[in-house]
């Protein structure tokens, strides 16, 4: 068993992606009541993009660490030193933006939080068992499995009463999946900041290849006959256009934490700070389809259960060095 003193880092990078996933709940509100106004989804991931890319590609320009970092990243990608496909994490943000604004208006945040993080941790367990992670391969365990479960338990139980009202297959099936390729991201994510040293510019990589994707998206939307309906014109909705900056704080944190967590625990810290932001957003600021139940809460306290499994099972299975890309 680990010291105390040796949890401590765990646990307080553990913290940091707490806050992290509380940053992507925003985002969800955020994105979900965008989609409507704009007058798609796609459009709604869009400017979500636009916006962060925006501000960490300022960010980057400023920092002569973060062009040093893109320097390398780039001479890396030309030697084959690094394979060309970890840069494209962000066509994995793209479709969770567009999850967001697809699903959130129909079953409110913390539905769709329950089924993004089934994906996300059922894909953190996966990852968590290849090379991919930056700090390498880890063995799978008893507990770290049984962990997992009393996750997806805990998320199911806490669905079950949204069922029964209705929501279609569709809108639990795209935030899932949009979770389990989460996991794959931010294990690219965590080899770029490792190979460059530098945490924007793997948040750059993330924001420039989901703005790309989602621009020829737009543009094919468009084409079929969606019109663009405009930005918000009330005071009170430009705030939905900060879903892009919401994102870049729960990349750049977990891009920081994922080299010490390893891609399931950081899944699993990640998705109890978005499940209760999620849950206070639909208790104190509701919309139509949020619904936050005694079933709901308990929810919740069976996710820090299986957090809190997860850890235990932790001890002793810490990975060694990075492998080399």
């Amino acid at each position: 068993m680990k010291s105390p003193a040796a949890l401590l880092p765990v646990l307080f990078a553990g913290f940091v992606t707490i806050v992290a996933g509380g940053a992507m709940s925003l985002q969800g509100r955020a994105n979900g009541l965008l989609g409507p106004v704009l007058g798609h989804s796609v459009f709604a991931a869009l400017v979500s993009f636009i916006v962060g890319l925006i501000l960490v590609g300022t960010t980057m320009l400023c920092s002569s660490r973060s062009r040093t970092g893109a320097r390398t990243l780039i001479r890396l990608v030309r030697s084959r030193a690094m394979p060309w496909w970890m840069l494209l994490g962000g066509l994995s943000g793209g479709l969770v933006v567009i999850a967001q604004a697809s699903t959130v208006p129909i079953m409110g945040v913390a539905m769709f939080t329950m089924a993004f993080v089934s994906g996300q941790v059922t894909g953190g367990l996966a990852v968590d068992s290849t090379r991919l992670p930056p700090g390498g391969k880890q063995r799978l365990t008893v507990l770290r499995v049984f962990g997992v479960i009393v996750v997806i338990a805990a998320l199911v139980y806490g669905a079950s009463e949204r069922l029964t009202l209705g929501v279609p297959l569709w809108a639990l099936l795209l935030p899932f999946v949009s979770g389990a390729l989460t996991s794959v991201q931010q294990a690219f994510n965590g080899r770029i900041k490792s190979a460059t040293g530098s945490v924007i510019v793997a948040t750059t990589v993330n924001f420039a290849v989901g703005f790309l994707a989602l621009l020829v998206a737009a543009g094919v939307i468009m084409l079929s006959g969606v019109s663009w309906a405009g930005f918000p014109t009330e005071p009170t909705q430009w705030w939905m256009l900060l879903g892009g900056a919401f994102g870049v704080i729960f990349i750049g944190l977990t891009a920081l934490t994922v080299a010490k967590l390893g891609v399931l625990l950081l899944s699993l810290f990640s998705l109890f700070g978005n499940l209760l932001g999620a849950l206070l957003l639909d208790l104190l600021l509701p919309i139509p389809g949020s619904l936050v139940s005694t079933t709901t809460v308990l929810s919740a306290a069976l996710v820090l259960v299986g957090i809190a499994i997860t850890i235990m099972s932790s001890s002793g299975n810490r990975p060694g060095p990075s492998p080399r890309t």
